[in-house]
């Protein structure tokens, strides 16, 4: 990767009640040899962006993924690996690997993205080829049990430090938080009378 390159994203930011779990895993992650499990920041990239978000579409966006959660929790789901950048060329990729989010699909502008992760993984390892070994050994049974309902989109521009596979500067914009969550009567209870 060419060491001016950076990458710009939009990413979930889970609520700070979850950061111990996830820290834990990823201290695990550090010491079973994966040395870029702590370049990426506590969220999960859910695209790859050719333009920063703009606040309206933050909102929206935001807007419709509670819909599409409703009151539901956003859980971890095993564990997944992809590219962070996947344009057909080896130069400019960054791998992810990490828990995986079971989530649905954000519906974002078209014209500002250029990959969307299906997957979403929550605070990723960057990783090399020389790490593919090591993951083997670091199995499914090490997967965080998180889940949250609380949760923010935010863009993210990542930029690569000279000479440092795994050294990654970022700096992450706004957070525009999902609604919370509207809980619906159960119009099978039956009725209070006052008076």
């Amino acid at each position: 990767m060419k060491s001016a390159e950076k990458l710009l994203f939009v990413v979930l930011v889970p609520h700070r009640d979850v950061l111990p779990a996830l820290e834990t895993y990823r201290h695990n992650l550090f010491t079973a040899g994966i040395d870029g499990a702590f370049s990426f920041p506590a969220a999960a990239p859910l695209a790859l962006l050719k333009r920063p978000f703009e606040k309206v579409e933050l909102k929206s966006v935001a807007a419709e993924l509670r819909k599409q959660l409703d009151i539901n929790k956003i859980m971890t789901a095993g564990q997944a690996e992809y590219s962070g950048w996947d344009n057909g060329k080896t130069t400019g990729e960054v791998r992810f690997f990490g828990t995986a989010l079971e989530m649905p699909a954000p519906v974002f502008p078209p014209d500002a993205v250029l990959q969307v992760y299906k997957k979403p993984i929550l605070a990723p390892a960057i990783i090399s080829v020389n790490d593919n070994l090591k993951l083997k050994c670091f199995t499914n049974s090490a997967d965080p049990d998180i889940s949250f309902r609380a949760a923010a989109l935010a863009n993210l521009v990542l930029q690569p430090v000279l000479y440092n596979e795994y050294s990654f500067t970022w700096n992450m914009g706004p957070l525009f938080w999902l609604p919370h969550p509207v809980r619906k009567k159960n119009s099978s209870a039956p009725g209070q009378a006052y008076g």
